[in-house]
C-alpha cells in the first residue's frame, strides 16, 4: 500500500518476484575402510545426494599413487582396491593408510567437490624365503657348510630347523639352529671310484621373529669318489717239512 500526506491509504498492489532456480552441484561424502595386506577390497563410495536433481555417475579425481597397490573405479561408484606386494614390509600389528578422491555428477552435469576415501591397510606376518643349494665333497672329507641366509620382508629370521636329513646310507649330517652343518660321509660312499659321483640330500626351513616359517628348500651335496686303496689280508698256511 502507499499512503498519502493526508493519510489517504491506497489499494493494496502485489508485487511479484519470479525466482529462477539453478543447479546445485551434488554433495558426496568420505568413507573409511580397512583391509589386510593379502586382501583385495571391494567397496562402494557413498550415495551422493542432490537437492534437484539426481545422481549420475561418479569419477576418480585422485588415484591410490604409485607403490600403494592398485585401484579399479567404476562410474557406478564401485570400486576394488588390490594391495599387491606393496604393503608386504608391514609386520603384524602395523598399519599403513592409502587414500584416493572422487566426486559426483548429478543429471544436469554439476559436480561435486571432490571427497576422500581413506584405506586403512593392516599388516601380516609374511614367511620367510628359503633358498636352496648344492654343495661338493670327497668321499673322504667331511663336509662344514651354511644354508644361505634367508631373507623376510617384515621381520628378521630368527633360526633355522632341519626338514628331512640325509637318510640312512647317505653319511651322517649334524645341523645347527645358526644354519650351520657338518656332513661327513664316512664309508658310505667307499664304493664309489675315482671320477664317480652321488648326490646325497637335505631340506630344511627358516622361522622368523615372529613364528613364521617358510618352504622347505634342499641342499643338495655331491660326493666325488676317489680312489681307494687296496686291502691286503694277512694269511697263515702249514706244511710238512718235505712238501713243497
Amino acid at each position: 500500500t502507499a499512503t498519502d500526506n493526508d493519510g489517504g491509504v491506497s489499494e493494496p498492489k502485489t508485487v511479484t518476484i519470479t525466482v529462477t532456480g539453478t543447479n546445485d552441484a551434488p554433495v558426496a561424502a568420505a568413507d573409511t575402510r580397512t583391509t589386510g595386506e593379502n586382501a583385495a577390497l571391494t567397496g562402494q563410495v557413498p550415495a551422493a545426494t542432490d537437492v534437484d536433481g539426481t545422481i549420475a555417475s561418479y569419477v576418480l579425481d585422485t588415484g591410490v599413487g604409485q607403490g600403494n597397490g592398485s585401484l579399479a573405479f567404476n562410474t557406478d561408484g564401485s570400486y576394488t582396491f588390490t594391495p599387491g606386494a606393496d604393503f608386504d614390509s608391514l609386520a603384524a600389528g602395523e598399519s599403513r593408510e592409502v587414500t584416493f578422491s572422487y566426486t559426483a555428477t548429478d543429471n544436469d552435469g554439476g559436480v561435486s567437490e571432490p571427497k576422500t576415501v581413506t584405506i586403512t591397510v593392516t599388516g601380516t606376518n609374511d614367511a620367510p624365503v628359503a633358498r636352496a643349494d648344492t654343495q661338493t665333497t670327497g668321499e673322504n672329507t667331511v663336509l662344514g657348510g651354511q644354508v644361505p641366509a634367508a631373507t623376510d620382508v617384515d621381520g628378521t629370521i630368527a633360526s633355522y630347523a632341519l626338514d628331512t636329513g640325509v637318510g640312512q646310507g647317505n653319511g651322517s649330517l649334524r645341523f645347527n639352529a645358526d644354519g650351520s652343518y657338518s656332513f661327513a660321509p664316512g664309508a658310505d660312499f667307499d664304493s664309489l671310484a675315482a671320477g664317480e659321483s652321488r648326490e646325497v640330500t637335505f631340506s630344511y626351513t627358516a622361522t622368523d621373529n615372529d613364528g613364521g616359517v617358510s618352504e622347505p628348500k634342499t641342499v643338495t651335496i655331491t660326493v666325488t669318489g676317489a680312489n681307494d686303496a687296496p686291502v691286503a689280508v694277512a694269511d697263515t698256511q702249514t706244511t710238512g717239512e718235505n712238501s713243497v
